[in-house]
């Protein structure tokens, strides 16, 4: 059909501009091209069909828009990424990033899973991240590294954070909302045991970085130095008793030893155990941008008292759930005191469940799914009998 619109156009041009016989040979030439062009443009269209979008190298060229992956069809990813899951407990065309692509697979899963309709936002649950990591025992605190070299708001359409002050971080024309892994604790599965005899007064978990506990990533995001002096005061001044996981055989101030035991790490399904067994949980920690220890222990429906400077985390701390300290300079002894005279008032679980219950966040996702992705690019209903109401992270 092609072919004889371009001979008819031809035959006319050559009748009143006398072309010659070269000339319609010249014509013959362009034809057989142009029909060329036209079966590759359809073989193009037949491919992008098939596998959506045409990835070159490591990046990918969005020259369509790829349909919402169907829920078969979406893959299920390791860290630095992490499925999002709806209120049934199906996978969604939905996948968190939540770490820099420090392996350089990271960006060939990512064109794949975006070649079968995947869409990705960014969540912050790695210190800094999507800044630079401040951590100097972090790899990833040298701005130079390869991670770097990726634009993590081009790879996102929008982003969960944990900051007070996400303009730092995050640019602020990008779509954003306060937003974190802990805030989805299981407080269904985690749940306090009265039966269970106190052992401790807190549990404090920094795990050692090496065998001669010399400083290193872990007793930095811990702040492992500064929590010294705490303990100091905690077991010196008003005697209480401790659990400190991660650092058997590490130095503890003098007065200490008796008043506190010390383990190496813990496997997971033992460590859920303890929490029963302490009052509190005390959280130092300054690069913790997703704490999950503060919000199990919450779910466990200990009181919190934590480390107002830490990345994420600090707004699980209200009057209803414990202390915060380091608002000022010195401030520790003073805040433990109160946190003390008024630890028979916190109901720190109960607030848990009512400020941070799974359908109130998980709508707040779904919301800012629909806000940044649109309700064109998911792979789920938004209306009748199927439609889905809230959205998890799969943790």
């Amino acid at each position: 059909m092609c072919n004889k619109i371009i001979l008819d156009m031809f035959k006319t041009i050559q009748t009143k501009v006398n072309i010659t016989l070269t000339d319609n040979q010249y014509i013959l030439k362009l034809i057989l091209i142009t029909s060329t062009l036209l079966i590759v443009i359809i073989i193009g269209i037949q491919l992008y069909k098939k596998y959506g979008t045409i990835n070159i190298t490591n990046t990918s060229i969005s020259l369509f828009t790829s349909g919402p992956a169907k829920t078969d069809d979406v893959p299920t990813m390791k860290r630095p990424f992490l499925n999002i899951y709806d209120d049934k407990g199906k996978k969604v065309n939905i996948v968190f990033i939540t770490h820099p692509f420090s392996r350089d697979e990271c960006i060939t899963q990512y064109n794949d899973a975006k070649s079968k309709g995947v869409e990705f936002l960014g969540i912050s649950s790695y210190c800094e991240f999507p800044g630079i990591i401040s951590n100097p025992h972090d790899v990833l605190h040298d701005p130079k590294h390869k991670a770097w070299t990726y634009n993590y708001f081009n790879l996102c359409k929008g982003w969960c954070h944990c900051f007070r002050n996400p303009d730092q971080y995050i640019p602020k024309e990008h779509p954003k909302i306060l937003l974190s892994e802990s805030d989805f604790a299981k407080y269904n599965k985690h749940k306090p045991d009265p039966s269970i005899k106190k052992e401790y007064d807190f549990l404090y978990v920094c795990l050692k970085d090496n065998d001669k506990c010399d400083p290193g990533w872990q007793s930095y995001n811990r702040n492992w130095d500064e929590a010294q002096g705490f303990l100091d005061i905690m077991c010196n001044k008003f005697h209480l008793k401790g659990l400190l996981i991660g650092r058997i055989n590490c130095k503890i101030p003098a007065g200490c030893h008796k008043l506190m035991e010390l383990t190496d790490f813990m496997e997971y399904d033992k460590f859920i155990k303890q929490y029963n067994k302490c009052r509190f949980v005390f959280v130092p920690n300054k690069l913790d941008a997703s704490p999950r220890v503060m919000t199990e222990a919450i779910c466990f429906n200990l009181p919190v008292l934590g480390n107002y400077n830490i990345t994420g985390g600090w707004k699980y701390v209200t009057a209803e759930s414990g202390e915060l300290f380091n608002q000022t300079p010195g401030d520790f002894e003073a805040v433990l005191k109160r946190f003390l005279k008024n630890f028979n008032t916190y109901k720190p679980r109960e607030f848990y469940m009512r400020e941070f219950s799974e359908e109130k966040m998980g709508k707040q996702l779904l919301d800012f799914v629909i806000q940044t992705i649109g309700k064109d690019k998911v792979n789920f209903a938004m209306e009748g009998p199927d439609a889905v109401k809230w959205l998890v992270p799969g943790i």
